[in-house]
């Protein structure tokens, strides 16, 4: 549980911002990924509100439930969009 808390600080204080930096400075290796995820999600049908919900539940139920859960609830969100 330690390490998820830890990735979650993580990306709060250091990836977030420094994605959204390289998003405003518009890298194209930063664009290419949103379009690259605007299409995934497009092709998958299903709002992005709904896939997000979907994660964050995982991610709690995940969190409860120790790193083994992590693993499987990222597998069952996999499987929840591919069949969505």
């Amino acid at each position: 549980m330690h390490l998820l808390q830890d990735l979650n600080f993580n990306f709060q204080t250091v990836i977030l911002p420094e994605a959204l930096t390289a998003f405003q400075a518009e890298e194209p290796s930063v664009l290419s990924i949103v379009q690259d995820l605007d299409g995934l999600v497009s092709w998958v049908g299903t709002p992005l509100d709904n896939i997000i919900e979907t994660l964050e539940q995982l991610v709690v139920n995940a969190t409860s439930l120790g790193g083994a859960a992590f693993a499987l609830s990222v597998s069952s969100l996999c499987t929840y969009i591919t069949f969505v």
